[in-house]
């Protein structure tokens, strides 16, 4: 007959200290040919049960040595050994990142270190961590005046590489200029990418998208009274710091050409350290960073390399007509929630194939191996909003704990925190098998789901089977969402 014990197509199976000793009496017994069982308090038995002992803890030993190989067993500094022969790292404390609006003087520079913070109470400072320059080179607004009246002269602005001159004639004031530049810019190519209007005697030329960066010249009779430009600020915190929109104001560390900033667009979340269940779920969908396959690439780079990304899906049309959804021929189009814009098409940029599209509504400007500015596309996922009712049927033969409402609520929002961008919800693949596994006292769940994509609506109906996803949605949940009753 087979040893049992070691390592067997079921993993290791390792000796127990019982059995160990029992051998070792056989082994003596048979060898002596007397039966070394009879005194348990003998010296040779003393002697036998330390031994063995040592032997179970090397054996055990063994076990932890083995499991401490793979990535769905190890913990600790084993897991972070484990990964890294998939080339994945575990993802370290962050700290979240705001996208400020710094208005300043042309040519500024906001040192490492400048401190800002909010207006609320208590306030919540934010720090750039790198210097920074705000110039009309990368500007999002800007304010443009007259530096010198040239009757007859030429006014031009170029923006983006686009040139819009403005004539002016003998008896032309500032105003009279402005409003011409404003004309020529609005009717010209880039009417589309921003908004040009007067106010306050200067000309406002401001991104038609807040998250994007233009770049400016001017003609030697025209200046900026100030450049509005996009500089990252940390919070001091590791982890996920949420400010409501435009309650970062006010300046603590004194710049010289700083005039105001505010956060208009959408933070970039920190993270605490990865811990071993999280680096376990996110492995198995980075490990793909080394694949052939173009898509996993894809997905496996943001996930990696884009700070904030929660949930990443891909999608191909390979044919040469557009598909269901309206992606274009020979297109791919990823669908990512959270993180920067520039950072994610930064991955799609390096990880795509030549000749292939990427399709979204979301446009970013990244350079290319040249510097040539490559558009990159891609999509943000419409949030689904789900509320879930959970009956649960007790299990007569186990007690119910008395947090169950609350450690239910908790595993199901964990668990929508999983569901990626067009995953459809089916409670009992998703849900309930955790709900199961984690609470015992359950002899069987019925769930009902509400979904809505307005998070002002109020649950309707709630109705059993799964919450259909389309591949631009993703579909969310929080504790708040779930009830948790007992139906007998």
């Amino acid at each position: 007959m087979a040893d049992r014990h070691g390592l067997t197509p079921r993993g290791p199976v390792v000796k127990r200290l019982d059995t160990i000793l029992d051998e070792l009496h056989d082994d003596l017994s048979r060898g002596w040919n007397v039966n070394t069982r009879l005194d348990p308090q003998s010296f040779l038995n003393v002697q036998l049960t330390a031994f063995a002992d040592k032997l179970a803890e090397l054996w055990e030993l063994g076990e932890q040595i083995y499991h401490a190989k793979y990535p769905w067993s190890a913990e600790g500094a084993d897991l972070d050994n484990a990964v890294q022969y998939g080339g994945i790292q575990r993802e370290g404390p962050r700290p979240t990142v705001y996208p400020i609006h710094a208005e300043c003087a042309d040519g500024s520079a906001i040192p490492k270190g400048t401190r800002i913070r909010t207006s609320t109470n208590p306030p919540v400072e934010l720090s750039a961590r790198s210097d920074a320059v705000v110039s009309r080179g990368a500007f999002n607004r800007a304010k443009i005046r007259v530096a010198a009246l040239q009757p007859g002269g030429i006014y031009t602005v170029a923006l983006d590489g686009a040139v819009f001159p403005h004539a002016a004639d003998g008896a032309a004031e500032e105003a009279d200029i402005l409003a011409g530049l404003a004309g020529a810019i609005g009717s010209g190519d880039k009417s589309a990418d921003f908004k040009v209007f007067l106010a306050d005697g200067l000309l406002h030329v401001e991104s038609a998208d807040v998250q994007r960066r233009h770049s400016m010249i001017l003609s030697a009779n025209l200046t900026t009274e100030s450049v509005t430009g996009i500089v990252d600020f940390h919070s001091a915190e590791d982890g996920e710091v949420a400010l409501p929109r435009g309650t970062v104001t006010e300046i603590v560390t004194s710049v010289p050409g700083l005039v105001s900033v505010a956060n208009l667009i959408p933070h970039i979340a920190g993270r605490l350290r990865e811990t071993d269940a999280e680096l376990r779920r996110s492995y198995a969908a980075k490990i793909f960073h080394r694949s052939d396959r173009m898509l996993e690439s894809i997905k496996s780079a943001i996930l990696l390399n884009a700070q904030g990304v929660t949930a990443v899906a891909a999608y191909q049309n390979d044919t040469n007509a557009p598909d269901a959804d309206g992606r274009w021929p020979h297109s791919i189009e990823i669908v990512a929630d959270g993180g920067a814009d520039y950072e994610i098409a930064r991955q799609i940029r390096d990880k795509k194939a030549g000749g292939i599209q990427s399709f979204g509504d979301v446009e970013v400007i990244v350079p290319g191996l040249q510097g040539e500015p490559i558009v990159e596309r891609f999509s943000r996922p419409q949030y689904v909003y789900v509320w879930f009712r959970v009956a649960l049927r007790l299990n007569p033969s186990e007690t119910l704990p008395p947090n169950y409402a609350e450690a239910i609520a908790g595993i199901v929002a964990e668990a929508m925190r999983s569901a990626a961008p067009g995953q459809t919800v089916v409670p009992q693949r998703l849900i309930e098998g955790r709900i199961y596994a984690s609470v015992p006292g359950i002899g069987s769940i019925e769930t009902t789901t509400f979904s809505t994509a307005d998070p002002s609506e109020r649950p309707g109906e709630l109705r059993p089977g799964a919450v259909a996803i389309s591949p631009r949605q993703r579909a969310v949940t929080e504790a708040g969402r779930v009830e948790v009753a007992i139906n007998g």
